[in-house]
């Protein structure tokens, strides 16, 4: 299963980061290895974002990596969202955004509804 997945929406480009299920730091490790990879190919705020958290394992550690992820692709994004996110993992993303003082993410509830989201932004 690919869980990265480059589109276009309405002259967008989007990154689709599917983290659905994840129960290890290694799983969060090895996708955003790859993720990091592929975003340097876009230039600087060129990207939007959006990350399916359903069902993911958030522990002290994933938290970190998160941290260091948000922080890598800072100058990339635009805005981005995350759907399927529980209580916890909302709370481990806004500490995410607040520690490397982002502010263009939201928390939305379907892949549809975020895409629909992103086109909708000015």
């Amino acid at each position: 299963m690919d869980r990265i997945e480059e589109f276009k929406r309405e002259g967008k480009d989007i990154i689709l980061f599917d983290l659905s299920g994840f129960k290890t730091d290694n799983e969060y490790i090895e996708l955003i290895k790859k993720a990091k990879a592929m975003i340097v190919k876009y230039q600087e705020n060129s990207l939007y974002t959006i990350t399916n958290m359903t069902g993911a394992v958030v522990s002290k550690n994933t938290h970190d990596i998160i941290v260091d992820w948000v922080q890598y692709n800072k100058e990339f994004v635009i805005f981005g969202v995350v759907f399927g996110a529980d209580a916890t993992q909302k709370i481990i993303g806004k500490t995410a955004t607040a520690v490397t003082k982002r502010s263009n993410l939201v928390y939305l509830n379907t892949k549809e509804e975020a895409v629909e989201y992103i086109i909708n932004l000015e």
